[in-house]
C-alpha cells in the first residue's frame, strides 16, 4: 500500500504504504528474460493474445503465481533499456528490435517506436539479459498499452519476487526478521487480494505508494528475500476471505479505526493501543507551514487566501486524530476532510492526522505523532514487538485481531 523511504537522522524512516484502499473494503522463480529473436513470442501468464486484454490475475502457471504491476502510467512516453530489446504484437509477431535504449511514445491510440515506426496499440516487450522500464529492472515480459493518449507499462511479476521487492522498499534492513516476516505476509495478502479484485482490466496494483512500492528487482537484500521465502504462500484471512492488510509507518501510540479513516467499519481494523513504536524517528514531529504555503494550500482547496487566512482542526476521531479541518478567509469558510488538507499540504510534511495546528505570527506550527493513516499494522510497532520476542504470527494477530494466519490455497 503503500510507501516512501526517507533518511532521517541517518535512520531509514518508513512513511507507510498500503494506504486507504480504493477497492471495496492497500526474486526467486522469476522467468528468464532472454527470448528468441524470431518466431512467436512465448506465452506469458497474465497476457492474452487479444489486443488490450489481460487475464484477471492471480494466475497459477507451472506452480508460480503472478501479479500485474503498473510501472508507468499517466504519461505519453516510456523509456526501455536493455542490451537487446524486442517487441511483439499481441498475436505473437516480432515487430521491432533495438539495442541499448528505446523511447516509446503515444500517437493517438498507437505506439511509436523510437520516434520512427508506428506500431499497434498494444505491445509485449522484453530485454536480454533483462529489461529496465525507466529506472526499474524487471524480469520477463512487460505489456505496453496506448490508452487515451497515455502509455501504460505493466510488468507481470512472480508473486514471491514481488513480495521480496516490496518488503525491500516498505521495510528497513535494520528491522528484526520477525517484523520483516510480518511485513512480507501483509504485502502478499494485500497483493493477492488486489489481484482478486483488479482496479483496472490491465493491471492489479500500482507500483507506488498508491498501493505498495515496487521499484523492480534491484537492491533486494538477503534479509528481505529471506522474509518472503520464509513466509512463502502465507496470507491473512478473516472468516475465510483475504483480509485487507493495510499498514503504515508509525501510529504514535494508538492505531486508527478504518471507519474513522475511510468511513467503512472493518472488524479487524479497529483502534489498538500500541506502545512499541516509541523508537520511531517520527513518533513525534513538527512542521512549520509558512504563510505562502498556507495560501497555496487554501487556494488549492477552494478558499481564496487573504491576510485573515485561518486554518484549524474542526473535528476529531475517537483516537484523537483530526477528522475535519476548517479553512476560512475573506468571508469564505470551508470545512473539509482532514485527509484532503493533508494531501494538499503533502504527506511528507503533514505526516499524520494525529496533529495540532497552532497559528504563529502569520504561519502555522503543526505538531503531531506518527506517520501514515494509522490503520492496520504499525511497522515500527511490529519491530518493537519483535525485539521483545514476538513472532510474526503474534504481530499480525495483534494488528489484525480475529484473523487467521495460514498458507494460501489456489
Amino acid at each position: 500500500m503503500k510507501f516512501l523511504s526517507l533518511i532521517a537522522a541517518g535512520i531509514l524512516v518508513l512513511s507507510g504504504c498500503a494506504g486507504a484502499p480504493s477497492r471495496e473494503p492497500a526474486h526467486r522463480g522469476a522467468p528468464p528474460a532472454s527470448l528468441p529473436s524470431t518466431g512467436p513470442a512465448p506465452t506469458q501468464p497474465g497476457i492474452t493474445t487479444r489486443p488490450g486484454a489481460v487475464v484477471a490475475s492471480p494466475i497459477e502457471a507451472t506452480g508460480t503465481r503472478f501479479i500485474r504491476v503498473l510501472l508507468s502510467g499517466g504519461t505519453s512516453g516510456v523509456v526501455l533499456e536493455g542490451e537487446t530489446i524486442r517487441a511483439w504484437s499481441v498475436d505473437g509477431r516480432l515487430v521491432a528490435e533495438a539495442a541499448g535504449s528505446v523511447t516509446l511514445t503515444v500517437v493517438g491510440e498507437r505506439i511509436r517506436w523510437n520516434g520512427s515506426r508506428l506500431l499497434g496499440d498494444t505491445l509485449d516487450a522484453a530485454g536480454a539479459p533483462d529489461l529496465r522500464v525507466g529506472t526499474r529492472k524487471v524480469a520477463g515480459r512487460v505489456r505496453l498499452i496506448a490508452r487515451k493518449g497515455e502509455l501504460l507499462a505493466v510488468a507481470v511479476v512472480p508473486i514471491e519476487a514481488y513480495v521480496a521487492a516490496v518488503v525491500s522498499r516498505e521495510g528497513a534492513p535494520r528491522f528484526h526478521p520477525e517484523a520483516l516476516a510480518a511485513q512480507a505476509v501483509a504485502a502478499r495478502t494485500y497483493a493477492v487480494g488486489a489481484a482478486a479484485k483488479p482496479r483496472d482490466p490491465a493491471y492489479d496494483v500500482v507500483g507506488s505508494v498508491e498501493d505498495q512500492v515496487f521499484d523492480g528487482m534491484d537492491g533486494v537484500a538477503a534479509v528481505f528475500q529471506e522474509a518472503a521465502d520464509r513466509t512463502r504462500g502465507v496470507v491473512v484471512r478473516y472468516r475465510g476471505e483475504l483480509a485487507q492488510t493495510v499498514y503504515h509507518s508509525t501510529c504514535g501510540g494508538r492505531t486508527e479505526d478504518a471507519v474513522s479513516a475511510w468511513g467503512k467499519d472493518v472488524p479487524y481494523l479497529r483502534a489498538q493501543l500500541c506502545d512499541d513504536c516509541a523508537d520511531s524517528p517520527v513518533y513525534r514531529w513538527e512542521y512549520r507551514m509558512s504563510g505562502a504555503e498556507g495560501r497555496r494550500v487554501a487556494k488549492a482547496l477552494g478558499v481564496p487566501p487573504g491576510n485573515d487566512l485561518r486554518i484549524a482542526v474542526a473535528g476529531r476521531t475517537p483516537t484523537g486524530r483530526a477528522s475535519r479541518v476548517r479553512i476560512s478567509s475573506r468571508g469564505v469558510s470551508r470545512e473539509l476532510q482532514a485527509a484532503e488538507f493533508r494531501k494538499a499540504a503533502g504527506y511528507a510534511r503533514i505526516r499524520s492526522l494525529k496533529m495540532e495546528i497552532v497559528p504563529v505570527a502569520g504561519e502555522w506550527r503543526i505538531t503531531g505523532e506518527g506517520w501514515g493513516h494509522g490503520v492496520g499494522m504499525c511497522q515500527f510497532g511490529a519491530n518493537g514487538m519483535a525485539r521483545r520476542g514476538a513472532g510474526f504470527r503474534e504481530i499480525l494477530a495483534r494488528y489484525y485481531p480475529g484473523t487467521e494466519i495460514k498458507g494460501e490455497t489456489p
